[in-house]
Order: C-alpha cells, then structure tokens, then sequence
C-alpha cells in the first residue's frame, strides 16, 4: 500500500480524492494538512478518516511514514509546496492547472526530476468508461481519419453554489490565475492530447465574463489546431445554472471520415424528479482510476500516464487562449 497525505481542502476535488484514497485497498490515508482555505475541513476529514492531522504542510511532509501527497492547496502556492515536497522526497499528485506560469511549471518538474519522484496532474475525462472506448475506436480507425473534436468539457455551476466551502479564492486570479476557463478547460485539454495523439500548434479563444458578471471569466471558447491537422473545439466554464441538475457536463462529438462518436454524458446516471430535477451519479471510475494509474507509476517505477510535461503543455495552451482572447488573434502555444 502507498500511504498517502493531503496537503490542503482549499480545492473541493481535496473531499473526492480523499475519500477516493481512504476507500482504495492499494492506499492509506495517513496524514492531512490544514493549510490554505477550508482549515476546519481539513481538520474534521483527517477524524472522520483517521489520519494524523498537521496544521500546515512542512510538518507534514516530515512525516517519514508519508511516501505520497496529494496537493490542493491554492494554485498560487503550487510551485513552493509541490518543490518542497519532491524536495522531502514524496512522490506528487498535484491538482491543476500544474502552476501559474510556464516558468513555475517547469520549476516544478525540474525539482521533481532532480529529486527521482513520479509527479502526476490529475485530469479526470480519459479515465471515464466512455472516453476510453471512444479512444479504443478511433485508435483502432473505426471511424476513420480523425478530423475533428466538438467537446463541452467541462460545464459546471461556479464554486461559489457549493455550501460550507471556502471558494472566495477561485474567484482571486492573482490566486487562481483565471476564472471559469482556467479551473475547467485543462481537463478538456489533456483529454484533446490523449484524443490526438498530436500536439496544439495554434488557440484562437474567446473567453470573459458572460453569465454571471464577474470580475472574472465565467466561460471560454477555444478552437485549437493540432500538428496532425485535426481541429478541436472546446468549450468550458462555470456555464451551469444553480438549478440545472447535472453538477458537471461533459459532452463530446468525434469526427472522423468514416463516421463519428456522440457522447453524451461521460458518467452513468439516474434522474430523480421531486420538488426540483437532480441528476445522480451512480459510478464515478474517473478519480479511482487517477489514483490507480498514479499508484501503479510509484510501485513499477514508471512514467505516470499525465506527466510533469503534459501538464506544461496544457497550461501553454490555457495561456494561448488568454492571449488570444486579450489580441483578438490566433495565438501559437509555446513552452
């Protein structure tokens, strides 16, 4: 088993993922931190699961029965916590986007490389039952030549709709680094690299404030172009209403020459209609699955499947499509 630490509930996936690790029988839940935002449920989750508690990170990561850390702590505070931690030795899950910058990105995966620790960036779609067999067909050339992506991934209500957790800094980009489009897009993103096989030569996005008149974006459009001439459209954001029923939309429509795949949602579900319309998930493999494949690179020694380098090049494209918003122009993606 690898034993693991949370390090941070200032990011709400901190609830999934620990329970995730709890529940896991190749996982033990040993250790979790209280720094940044959501302190005190930090501290409740560490009783409820019976993990020692540290009031803030370096004394977790001195922790020597702590081999692995999952960080989701503020995004600002990425690069010095998940630097110390390769510096301690501990193998690091991070949640994205990977950093702020491209130079605290690669600050990273240098200090993870230099210290022989797997650093992995948990992005969820290629791990739903749906995505993997579409990725089985098109590899396979089911549908032909692959020409294009249309994808909603993701579409979610803003962080502010999940009660009795501390959001404020999602809405912060000195903290967060965008709004709505940086905290949903990478994860469309790597699964547009998994799809393609291929790598983002252009981004010409539009992205602002258009629903909820915040100070910062709520939802993003961005076509990209790959190497392998495939076009891809993404859409993402905090674009759900607070009385739509599903809590996270992803739909995708893959294109090839010789037919397409409609997804329509990538997570099985059932629908209770009452007082109000709700959409419950009934099996989420996504984040097991994160969890497994970043176990199994810790014990075989191995790549993780979404490396240091993969998370860079999402967040090139991210930034791509700021500046691109900001110029008005295509923009090439450049590490």
């Amino acid at each position: 088993m690898v034993r693991f630490g949370v390090i941070s509930y200032a990011h709400p996936h901190a609830l999934r993922y620990a329970s995730t690790i709890r529940a896991s029988r190749r996982a033990k839940l040993v250790a979790i931190s209280g720094d940044g935002a959501n302190a005190n449920i930090a501290k409740m989750e560490a009783r409820k699961y019976g993990a020692k508690f540290y009031p803030n990170y370096e004394e977790l990561l001195k922790d020597k029965t702590v081999e692995a850390v999952y960080i989701a702590i503020e995004t600002y505070r990425h690069k010095e916590v998940a630097i110390r931690a390769a510096e301690e030795g501990k193998h690091i899950l991070l949640e994205k986007p990977i950093a702020l910058t491209i130079e605290d990105a690669k600050d990273i995966i240098k200090a993870a490389k230099k210290a022989g620790v797997k650093l992995m960036v948990p992005f969820n779609p290629r791990f739903t039952q749906p995505l993997k067999k579409a990725k089985e067909m098109v590899d396979s050339g089911e549908i032909g030549k692959l020409e294009y992506i249309y994808a909603i991934s993701e579409y979610v209500k803003p962080p502010m709709f999940l009660e009795g957790i501390d959001t404020s800094w999602f809405f912060d980009p000195k903290k967060s680094g965008g709004g709505g489009f940086m905290d949903t897009a990478p994860h469309g993103i790597d699964s547009l690299f998994w799809l393609t096989e291929s790598e983002p030569v252009r981004v010409y996005a539009d992205i602002g404030s258009k629903i909820w008149g915040f100070k910062v974006d709520d939802i993003g459009t961005a076509l990209i172009e790959f190497k392998n001439n495939v076009i891809a459209l993404l859409t993402a954001g905090w674009a759900n209403p607070r009385g739509y029923p599903y809590g996270l939309e992803i739909k995708y429509y893959i294109v090839g020459d010789d037919g397409f795949l409609d997804i329509r949602t990538a997570y099985p579900d059932f629908t209770v209609y009452q007082e109000r319309t709700e959409k419950i998930y009934w099996e989420r493999p996504d984040v097991e699955g994160v969890i497994n494949a970043f176990i199994d690179a810790i014990q075989q020694d191995k790549e993780p499947p979404i490396t240091g380098e993969d998370a860079l090049k999402n967040l090139a494209v991210v930034l791509a499509a700021y500046e691109s918003t900001k110029t008005g122009k295509a923009v090439k993606v450049e590490l």
